[in-house]
């Protein structure tokens, strides 16, 4: 039952602030870039446009605040409450060994070396004929290559010196790269920033696991990819702590993977865009 008079109209004007409290944290998230600690930049203009909706919604749904209402019902609104308590209240970032542990299936992706695939978290190799295959469609795509430059830009290749800088914004272009041509690159100086992962079967070939997570979607599908490093000697890092390795490209004993064979380690902060998006 709808009254006409002066007045406003209390469920009228609690959906409105609704919808605009939860858009402007929305726009304040995207635009302060903490947005990429839980989805991709490819989500951006989304979420500028949800909350482009949220004011729109609010002026729609502001025409009725003169509009009295006999009997308010003000729980339509608590649906509201929970996503602008998780935006005023965000939780901390994920990151870290704790969400490779979390992915266990996932593996890490590491460049692969002489009749290799993938080296997973566990330590589980490629089947002999999934290694093969994996050669020769590595070998086809390099011959196809060999006089075409890369449709994406090698920042920080200087083949004077055979030394590779990989920049945090390069990050995911080069392991694609390292990962694809490896053969071009064996014997290069690789300077790149990670932190680092231990694990019982990836210390069996090398000291530790150089690595970052990548972002396909979401945070719910985070996954590492990285480098393993040996460093002949003792570490004075631990788990989780972000270094840069300066290291020489080279296969493991085992000819399975690439790793690099560390020169130098340094601490190193942790990069203002934690996460890799796998995509060019």
């Amino acid at each position: 039952m709808m009254l006409k008079g002066k007045g406003w109209n209390l469920q009228v004007l609690t959906e409105c602030c609704c919808y605009l409290i939860f858009g402007y944290l929305l726009f304040r998230l995207t635009y302060s870039g903490e947005y990429l600690n839980y989805v991709t930049p490819r989500m951006k203009p989304y979420l500028y446009g949800m909350s482009a909706l949220m004011l729109l919604w609010t002026v729609w749904e502001g025409r009725n605040l003169l509009t009295p209402q006999y009997k308010a019902n003000l729980s339509r609104s608590f649906v509201f409450i929970i996503p602008i308590l998780l935006l005023t209240v965000r939780p901390a970032a994920p990151g870290g060994s704790s969400m490779i542990q979390n992915y266990d299936d996932s593996g890490i992706s590491m460049a692969a070396g002489n009749d290799s695939g993938i080296l997973s978290a566990g330590g589980n190799q490629t089947t002999q004929s999934e290694k093969k295959d994996s050669v020769d469609e590595t070998a086809d795509e390099a011959a196809a290559s060999e006089d075409e430059s890369p449709w994406y830009d090698l920042n920080g290749l200087d083949e004077d010196t055979k030394t590779i800088t990989i920049a945090d914004e390069d990050y995911y272009t080069w392991m694609y790269e390292l990962s694809s041509f490896y053969e071009k690159y064996e014997g290069y100086t690789v300077v790149v920033k990670g932190f680092i992962y231990k694990d019982p079967e990836i210390e069996k070939i090398s000291d530790f696991a150089l690595v970052r997570l990548s972002m396909w979607c979401c945070a719910a599908d985070l996954s590492p990819i990285g480098f393993l490093v040996d460093c002949s000697g003792t570490l004075d890092f631990k788990e989780d702590d972000w270094v840069v390795v300066k290291g020489a490209l080279e296969a493991s004993t085992d000819g399975e993977t690439l790793m690099l064979k560390a020169q130098s380690i340094d601490r190193a902060e942790k990069p203002a865009t934690e996460y890799v998006y796998p995509y060019f």
